[in-house]
């Protein structure tokens, strides 16, 4: 650590570059990943909802239904298919209007339409589905959210590669930035450098203070960054939570069973969060300072 700082003192301009340039990777890093861990969980959301509903008309047979109902499950683009039958539907109908008697005296299972409830493998095959089912006979009507789900589709693969694109740009730019300030410190300890292999010390022994230094700058720029990245999001969490007051709780990839939720966040998710955030630190810190001592100390 005294080495560590005795470097810090000699390069302060070049240590602050270094540590700036890692801590705004580290804090868009963070930034994107809550935000597509966000997306990635309404899209759950909204797949784990009837995708396609198909209402038939009061006078379509069963048979007829199960057939439609067979030919898609035998497509491949099915995940599964709900049917639910006049009496079903006649019971849902009764449970969510239990409260109003008039409304229960007026209906009877003979006027509600059977319908098929189905949840499609990908995204993707939606409206291939929903195109084939309003062509079958004794279709009604088909409800399908088409907008919002291609919305949210779109939204979370755009997200994902421009993310991809920004981080790749600021890792590439953090790496030259690492290696031009750490070759000059090389530089300043030329001489130093030398004595050491001449007395016989090994290159990784010479390498040791460059990479605990970058894997400590790279653990204090994470942390920094997740500090105030987690400071603005308390200080909006009210707007937050009035904006996305209809939102469910959404999950962090499907692992609500270890109870990381994104949405609201839960301490574990905000863990996972710090420990992304502080091991990519230490990861980007490491490598730039490794390449660089690789390529100039054997040189020297």
């Amino acid at each position: 650590m005294r080495e560590i700082l005795t470097s810090v003192k000699r390069t302060p301009y070049q240590s602050l570059a270094s540590f700036l340039i890692l801590f705004f990777t580290l804090f868009l890093s963070l930034f994107f990943f809550n935000l597509t861990s966000f997306f990635n969980g309404i899209l759950s959301f909204v797949e784990t909802k009837p995708q396609v509903t198909v209402y038939f008309q009061t006078t379509t047979r069963e048979s007829e239904i199960f057939k439609i109902r067979d030919e898609i499950q035998d497509s491949g683009k099915a995940l599964s298919i709900k049917y639910v039958s006049k009496d079903e539907a006649l019971k849902i109908y009764k449970d969510l209007n239990k409260n109003n008697p008039l409304l229960l005296e007026m209906v009877t299972a003979d006027i509600l339409p059977p319908s098929l409830e189905i949840f499609a493998k990908q995204p993707s095959y939606l409206t291939e589905i929903a195109t084939y089912v309003k062509r079958q006979p004794g279709v009604d009507e088909v409800i399908f959210q088409k907008d919002i789900i291609d919305k949210v589709l779109t939204l979370t693969t755009v997200l994902r590669r421009t993310s991809i694109f920004i981080l790749v740009f600021l890792l590439l730019v953090s790496f030259v930035v690492l290696m031009t300030t750490t070759a000059f410190k090389i530089a300043l300890k030329k001489d130093e450098i030398e004595l050491l292999r001449l007395l016989g010390a090994s290159k990784f022994y010479v390498q040791k203070p460059f990479l605990y230094e970058g894997a400590i700058f790279g653990l204090v720029a994470g942390t920094l960054a997740f500090l105030i990245f987690n400071a603005f999001f308390l200080y909006f969490y009210p707007f937050l939570t009035s904006y996305l007051a209809g939102v469910p709780r959404l999950a962090f990839y499907g692992l609500s069973h270890l109870n990381l939720y994104v949405w609201p966040p839960t301490p574990s998710f905000v863990a996972l969060s710090y420990v992304f955030v502080a091991l990519f630190g230490i990861l980007i810190g490491f490598l730039g300072n490794y390449l660089s001592t690789s390529k100039y100390i054997s040189e020297q």
